[in-house]
């Protein structure tokens, strides 16, 4: 069997935003409350306009359309960007979609809201994040809201080796780990065992680059976006409805800013 190493927009996002995506059971359900608790709490209605950064696949795009929101949607990875204008296409919404880096939005006043939803956020060094939050600050019109969905540092997951059955052949991930000193969740190794071509496919250094993620605290989330500008900034502990207060062992940390 051969051994070859292959890049994030090159094999793994699809892989990992597709087809890993698509063999997690409830994962539609999933979404489906995600964007209800986004709706709810940046008090989106019918013909509201929102940025959904670092949107993957398409998966939180779709929902918000279906909900008569105006979406526009964005991902460093081409494949995940056609990916989404085919199920846009498919399902009949008028969805923007366009290949982009969050550190690069230049938007101008233009979005009633703004999402970065599934621990999108922290990819880069403090400076760049802090810079991804201030474009995003630029984006939103007076009074919009940005969201993060994040990890909560404190009560992190527990990470396991895991073999997956996926089409095409079989995944094999191993567990996140955290290094402490540096803030930063290392992003797991993976390997994927290409049955119909034969293959062993490795992670190469710019796809484990993609999956290092910085884990703030809310006291550091919040001078951040006190910094940048926002005000208002709320926290919870669940991105479900009903609201939940965030503590050190919510299942998640969710930040709510208002410009």
């Amino acid at each position: 069997m051969e051994e070859v190493s292959r890049g994030w927009d090159e094999f793994w996002a699809e892989l990992f935003r597709i087809r890993h995506r698509r063999s997690m059971q409830g994962i539609h359900e999933y979404d489906r409350m995600i964007v209800e608790f986004c709706i709810n709490v940046l008090n989106l209605t019918e013909g509201k306009s929102v940025l959904d950064i670092a949107c993957g696949a398409g998966d939180h795009c779709i929902e918000f359309a279906r909900h008569g929101i105006k979406v526009t949607g964005f991902d460093i990875a081409n494949s995940l960007i056609n990916y989404a204008k085919n199920r846009a296409k498919e399902e009949d919404l008028d969805i923007i979609l366009f290949q982009g880096d969050m550190r690069e939005i230049s938007f101008d006043r233009k979005f009633d809201a703004a999402v970065l939803l599934s621990h999108s956020f922290g990819f880069f060094n403090h400076e760049e994040n802090k810079n991804v939050l201030k474009h995003t600050f630029a984006a939103l019109k007076p009074n919009g809201r940005l969201l993060l969905d994040l990890i909560n540092p404190y009560n992190l997951p527990h990470f396991q080796k895991t073999w997956t059955r996926l089409e095409g052949g079989y995944l094999l991930s191993e567990p996140h780990v955290l290094d402490a000193q540096a803030g930063v969740l290392r992003g797991r190794p993976a390997v994927f065992i290409d049955i119909e071509n034969n293959l062993l496919i490795h992670m190469n250094e710019d796809a484990l680059s993609n999956n290092d993620i910085r884990m703030y605290t809310a006291l550091e989330i919040n001078q951040m976006l006190d910094e940048v500008g926002f005000s208002k900034i709320e926290f919870f502990g669940s991105n479900a409805l009903p609201r939940m207060p965030y503590s050190h062992n919510s299942n998640r940390m969710v930040v709510v800013a208002v410009k």
